[in-house]
C-alpha cells in the first residue's frame, strides 16, 4: 500500500509539473495585451476597428532617435476578409510620420497566420488610421479625449472575439434567447 501511495504522489507531482509547464508555454503563445480601441470606420459589414496593444509599445525612455513602435490590429467585420491584419507600426513623434515594420494576416476560420508584404517607407499622416495610431503613441495623455477606449487586459484571440461580436449584426429576440439558454441554432431546412 505504501508503494502505491509513493507512486501516486509521484504521478501527482509529475502531472502538476506538466500542467505548469504547459500553462507557461500557452502564456507565451498567447501573451496578455493591454488593448485600446484607437479608431473605427465604416458601418455594417464595412466596419473596420483598429485596436492597439499598449504592452507592445516601445517605452519612450528606450526609444532610439525618437522612434517608438506599437502593434495595431485592423479587425474586419466583412466575413469575406481575414479576421484581422496585425501591423507593427513605428512612429517618429518629432517628425510627425509613421511607417510599417511588418504585417501579419489572421484568417477568419482557421486563425492561420501569414506574413503580409508592407512598405517600410515613411508615410505622412493623411490616413486617419495612421493619424490615430500616431496620436495613441505620441499623445498618451489625450487618448480618452481623442475617443480612444481601453478594452482591458487579455490575450489577442479574446480581444478579436470581442470585437467581432460587437461588429456582428443585431440578433433577433429569439436568437438572443436561444443564446442565453445555450441552445444550438436550429438546423436549416433544405
Amino acid at each position: 500500500m505504501s508503494e502505491f501511495l509513493r507512486l501516486n504522489k509521484g504521478v501527482i507531482t509529475l502531472t502538476l509539473l506538466l500542467t505548469a509547464s504547459t500553462s507557461a508555454i500557452a502564456d507565451k503563445a498567447n501573451p496578455i495585451g493591454d488593448w485600446w480601441s484607437v479608431f473605427s470606420t465604416g458601418t455594417g459589414k464595412n466596419n473596420i476597428v483598429f485596436v492597439a496593444d499598449l504592452t507592445s509599445m516601445t517605452p519612450r525612455s528606450q526609444a532610439a532617435d525618437g522612434f517608438q513602435s506599437v502593434d495595431v490590429n485592423q479587425v474586419f467585420a466583412d466575413p469575406a476578409k481575414p479576421l484581422a491584419d496585425v501591423y507593427s507600426v513605428e512612429v517618429q513623434c518629432s517628425k510627425h510620420r509613421a511607417r510599417f515594420l511588418k504585417g501579419t494576416s489572421i484568417e477568419r476560420t482557421s486563425n492561420a497566420r501569414r506574413d503580409l508584404k508592407v512598405s517600410n517607407e515613411w508615410h505622412t499622416l493623411d490616413d486617419k488610421a495612421l493619424l490615430y495610431t500616431f496620436a495613441f503613441v505620441c499623445n498618451p495623455q489625450d487618448r480618452v479625449f481623442n475617443g480612444m477606449l481601453s478594452l482591458g487586459k487579455f490575450d489577442q484571440m479574446k480581444m478579436l472575439g470581442m470585437i467581432t461580436e460587437l461588429q456582428a449584426p443585431p440578433k433577433s429576440p429569439m436568437e438572443e434567447l436561444e443564446q442565453m439558454l445555450d441552445n444550438p441554432p436550429p438546423a436549416k431546412a433544405r
